[in-house]
């Protein structure tokens, strides 16, 4: 009986010593700013955020399945007609009007503002010393 208890109490402290999965808080946290960043943050936003499903794959790795929408802010034209205006401005990233345009154009074709497109996605997170992040 001793032995009983004192392996259920190795358990749990042994539970105790792992690290806490990431909230979900944290999870959209993370996620918005990876498909936020450079300057497609002014091209849409992100709403309707939800972690579907997740796993530990080991101690220190968190699988996570997410749902979200992005929401056009601006038409396909409007980003046109900002582009022709200030071909080498910052809004679009380093790489100017035509190679930005033409990856805008290929990934979400012609829209609307308001506009949304549904995402599914897988993310790996890693836990570090600075705590949970998206893997590279």
């Amino acid at each position: 009986m001793y032995r009983i208890i004192s392996l259920l109490m190795l358990t749990l402290a042994l539970g105790a010593c792992s690290p806490s999965l990431p909230k979900d808080a944290a999870i959209e946290a993370m996620v918005r700013e990876r498909v936020l960043d450079d300057a497609l943050g002014q091209l849409f936003a992100l709403d309707g955020f939800t972690r579907t499903n997740g796993f530990r794959e080991s101690e220190n790795v968190y699988i996570v399945d997410v749902e979200y929408d992005l929401v056009f802010q601006k038409s396909f034209i409007e980003v046109v007609r900002e582009i022709r205006q200030n071909p080498t401005g910052p809004q679009y990233g380093m790489f100017g009007s035509r190679v930005i345009l033409a990856a805008i154009q290929s990934n979400f074709g012609q829209f609307e503002a308001g506009d949304r497109l549904h995402k599914v996605e897988k993310y790996r997170l890693h836990n570090t010393e600075q705590g949970w992040q998206i893997a590279q």
